[in-house]
């Protein structure tokens, strides 16, 4: 993957990696997403979108997050909608565990495409 970028207070508390595959962009997270890290969040997400140039493809990967809050899934639901607006996808992948319960129980509230992996992710939309 290509670019890096670590936000937070101190110590990094979320890092972020950009790269492509079969045609998406995939943002790789991983560390924490608060109060603290949402901010340059949302400002990585809305510039993978609007850099795009068209119909954006973006891939949020969460495989390495350990921890999402209410204000990052908000920063996810605001990427995909701006995205859709665009005519393009964001999707978001995330394994088994405490992220993707807290997604889980959260979705009433979202309309977000979960994955379980990078390649399904990449398949058909």
């Amino acid at each position: 993957m290509g670019s890096e970028d670590r936000c937070g207070v101190g110590v990094p508390k979320l890092t972020v990696s950009v790269g492509r595959l079969d045609g998406w962009i995939v943002a790789s997270l991983a560390g924490e997403i608060d109060i603290l890290t949402v901010p340059r969040l949302r400002a990585h997400l809305g510039d993978l979108v609007a850099d795009h140039g068209g119909r954006p493809q973006l891939i949020v990967d969460l495989g390495d997050v350990t921890f999402c809050d209410a204000l990052g899934l908000s920063a996810l639901i605001g990427a995909h909608h701006t995205a859709a607006r665009r005519g393009g996808t964001l999707c978001v992948v995330v394994p088994e565990g405490r992220v993707r319960r807290f997604l889980r129980l959260a979705k009433p509230t979202h309309d977000l495409k979960v994955h379980d992996t990078l390649s399904d992710a990449v398949g058909p939309v």
